[in-house]
Order: structure tokens, then C-alpha cells, then sequence
């Protein structure tokens, strides 16, 4: 096998694993980023929600990263659920008005 031949094939694979090593690194480093985004989001929450409260933001300060995500998904469903009720009471209002609505009218015709 020729010299020129053995460089390219020796480049080539440090190509590929350079590759390989640089996806990896840069999904840990996304990982990463992300946790410290939640653990800042959370510490938000507890300045915004609990005034700072020193207690809380300690369990924060020692939750596990999966821990972390747990809670803000829970934090997400709660938010999500607010926003559900918010929108069948105002539903309900609706409906509860026409019926008010159609009642009176209902006892106009009779009088």
C-alpha cells in the first residue's frame, strides 16, 4: 500500500472520529445547558412565588437534575390546567348567561 494512500486512510478515520467525538461532547454540553436553564427557571419561581424564601430555595439548590425536570413538568401540567379551567368557566359563564337569556324571555312571552 502506498504512503499517500495510508496518510488518506489515517485522516480519514481521525476525521470520523473527531466527528464522533464532537456530537457527543455537544449533546452532554445541551444537557447541560438545559439543566442550568431549569435550575435557574425554578429558582425564578420560588423568588417570584415564595419571596425567596431561604428554605426552599435550598431544596432547590440540592434537587437532582431529573428531580428538577419533575418538578417544573409538574409546575407545566398545573399551568396547563389553570389555563383549561379558566377557559370551561368561561365557557360556563357563557352558557349560563344564555340560559339566564332565554328564561327571562321565556317568562316575558307567558306574562
Amino acid at each position: 500500500m502506498k504512503t499517500s494512500t495510508k496518510i488518506t486512510v489515517g485522516l480519514s478515520i481521525a476525521a470520523v472520529a473527531g466527528v464522533v467525538v464532537a456530537v457527543t461532547a455537544s449533546e452532554k454540553i445541551v444537557k447541560k445547558i438545559s439543566h442550568v436553564s431549569n435550575r435557574c427557571k425554578a429558582k425564578k419561581i420560588v423568588h417570584d412565588k415564595f419571596g425567596g424564601n431561604d428554605k426552599i430555595m435550598e431544596v432547590v439548590d440540592h434537587l437532582s437534575d431529573n428531580e428538577l425536570d419533575s418538578v417544573l413538568n409538574l409546575l407545566d401540567k398545573v399551568k396547563e390546567g389553570r389555563e383549561k379551567a379558566t377557559d370551561y368557566s368561561d365557557k360556563v359563564k357563557d352558557n349560563a348567561d344564555s340560559v339566564k337569556e332565554r328564561f327571562l324571555s321565556f317568562i316575558e312571552e307567558l306574562v
